[in-house]
């Protein structure tokens, strides 16, 4: 009897042990900078596409440090930073959600790296550079367009991301609404 109890809660640790190894799903913040120079738009070239500067917000830090840190992996400095979004994404092939913070920047100085890790980095004009966000993914593109055609506004909204033939779809969830004016 002595070894069925001990058995017993031995088996029992061990399928505690187990659960708390197994990772767990959580929510996310990503953090993405679209810096302005002119009439462009620093974009980089990633596996999925075109898109602007990001970063997930995991380390303990401050957000002037994590987009200073993020500008400066690209070779610039940034000025006049701004929060122009906070959007939502839900997904349909993951049960979770990640919180995006969109910031805007303006180039201050500095010259573009040739390219970081694997990426290609380079300004684009505006409409080229949306026209690339969206096929990247569509929510990219509008809520890159919003913030910057909107820039005195802080925006919020809603997307259901899915996977469909291995690239990745949105739609709008909630339509773009207005959080906070926020003046010049």
């Amino acid at each position: 009897m002595k070894k069925i109890l001990t058995l017993l809660i031995w088996l029992g640790s061990m399928v505690g042990y187990s659960q708390n190894q197994q990772t767990q799903l959580v929510n996310q913040t990503i953090i993405r900078l679209t810096v302005i120079k002119d009439d462009k738009i620093l974009m980089r070239e990633t596996e999925y596409g075109w898109m602007t500067p990001a970063v997930y917000f995991k380390e303990s830090k401050n957000i002037h440090e994590i987009l200073d840190s993020l500008s400066a992996v690209y070779g610039i400095k940034i000025h006049d930073l701004k929060l122009n979004g906070l959007f939502t994404y839900k997904y349909q092939f993951k049960p979770t959600a990640d919180f995006r913070q969109l910031y805007t920047a303006k180039y201050e100085s500095g010259n573009l790296n040739p390219s970081v890790g694997k990426e290609k980095i380079s300004w684009m004009p505006f409409e080229e550079a949306l026209g690339k966000l969206g096929s990247t993914v569509k929510s990219l593109e509008d809520m890159t367009r919003q913030i910057i055609e909107h820039p005195k506004v802080l925006w919020g909204g809603s997307f259901i991301i899915d996977r469909v033939d291995g690239k990745l779809t949105s739609k709008k969830e909630e339509k773009f609404y207005a959080l906070k004016e926020c003046g010049s």
